[in-house]
């Protein structure tokens, strides 16, 4: 059996740090591990995140500003349209690896 996990824990990308950095894992972003946030643009921030929303990992999924945490995107960039978009792509996601299992 696969666990997928999808952090969607916001700014602070709780899970995501929490298994770098207890797991010693490296993560699918360019730098391995979380990258952080930068300061605010809204009007990158918001197509940022729902790039970003991606498996970072194998079985975790990242969405919401827990994407832009990892990724290193803008800082409460994203409005009510990116997040709500970037939470549609981490179910669609989480969807088809469902379907694979």
């Amino acid at each position: 059996m696969r666990i997928i996990v999808i952090d969607g824990t916001g700014h602070p990308a709780n899970i995501t740090k929490t298994i770098t950095r207890k797991m010693g894992v490296r993560l699918n972003n360019g730098t391995g591990q979380v990258m952080g946030e930068l300061p605010l643009w809204a009007e990158k921030g918001e197509q940022f995140t729902v790039n970003n929303t991606n498996e970072v990992f194998p079985g975790l999924i990242v969405a919401g500003m827990a994407a832009n945490n990892a990724y290193g995107g803008p800082r409460m960039g994203p409005i009510f349209g990116g997040m709500l978009l970037s939470g549609k792509k981490a179910a669609e996601m989480l969807i088809e690896r469902i379907k694979g299992i």
